[in-house]
């Protein structure tokens, strides 16, 4: 299965007020795209997207390591701040989550994108 890039959107917090008040009309079926990850401003874009967090993301798609312990490793990082870092690209929808059968070894990552774009000036 070939992975679509994210889309990282930039919107003021007025335009997200718009399109809510659109969907609770009717007007709009959905707010949210399926690949599309949206922040309300540059700042915590940076804040998320630290160069760490696309390294992991980078060594997510390219190794496909079994576990978050194994992705510390290639990494040559702590596993405790790689393990904060794979689970806020989780919450944000980047990275999914799988419970290996082995329960011992832990969390797979999974990327769900094959790469990032963003716009700005949405």
């Amino acid at each position: 299965m070939k992975l679509k890039k994210a889309k990282i959107v930039i919107k003021s917090p007025l335009e997200l007020k718009a399109e809510w008040k659109q969907a609770i009309r009717g007007e709009k079926k959905s707010l949210q795209q399926h690949n599309v990850v949206i922040f309300t401003n540059l700042e915590s874009v940076a804040k998320v997207f630290s160069k760490s967090r696309i390294e992991i993301l980078q060594t997510i798609v390219k190794e496909k390591p079994h576990s978050i312990y194994e992705l510390a490793k290639i990494l040559n990082r702590d596993f405790k701040n790689v393990h904060t870092d794979v689970r806020i690209l989780n919450e944000i929808g980047l990275v999914e989550l799988k419970e290996n059968e082995n329960n011992r070894t832990g969390l797979t990552p999974i990327a769900l994108f094959s790469g990032i774009e963003l716009d700005w000036a949405a």
